[in-house]
């Protein structure tokens, strides 16, 4: 099961399957949320089973929410437990494209001196978004990552001379910018 943070939902007008539903729970154990849920089934071809299916849901932000489990006829069959968060870097994290060999390679390390040696954490993800100075959407480069550590391709940015980049931390529920700052890409 994979859970990430959302700002918008869509509500699909296919009908529940009420055997399966979403169950979430606090820190506590309390349940805080259950809901059917629509399955995409994998083939509508007549006289074939049609035992595999995708289920996409939205859930509403219910304050205090760490964990979410999917059940069937009352009994779970998967469970996401969200992570502690580790605690974030100091203000004014500084971000760096290390020289990876040669001055002229594409690819370089990001260096976030902040971040580093940052272990793994259970149910903790990060992301990495950059926006380039010619450009005014930020692109998510990496995601759902066990560590912040990644390549930035220049060649993805085509005619930038600098880059404003962000690392997001999520817990599933909760999601945080945890380092920003502008690199060089020349």
């Amino acid at each position: 099961m994979y859970v990430n943070p959302s700002v918008s939902t869509i509500a699909s007008d296919a009908a529940t399957d009420k055997d399966v539903e979403l169950v979430a729970y606090d820190g506590t154990g309390k349940e805080v949320y259950r809901e059917p849920v629509v399955i995409r089934r994998s083939s509508a071809e007549p006289d074939r089973p049609n035992e595999v299916g995708l289920i996409q849901a939205d859930l509403p932000r219910v304050s205090g929410m760490k964990s979410v489990s999917l059940q069937l006829k009352g009994k779970e069959i998967s469970r996401y437990e969200a992570g502690a968060a580790p605690p974030g870097p100091t203000a004014g994290a500084t971000f760096g494209l290390e020289l990876a060999g040669a001055a002229a390679a594409s690819r370089r390390p990001l260096k976030i001196d902040q971040l580093g040696g940052l272990q793994p954490v259970a149910g903790v993800t990060y992301s990495v978004q950059v926006k380039p100075d010619n450009k005014s959407t930020w692109d998510t480069i990496a995601v759902s990552r066990p560590t912040p550590e990644v390549d930035v391709d220049r060649n993805q940015f085509a005619g930038a001379k600098r880059a404003a980049v962000r690392v997001l931390r999520t817990t599933g529920f909760d999601e945080e910018i945890i380092a920003e700052d502008t690199v060089d890409l020349k």
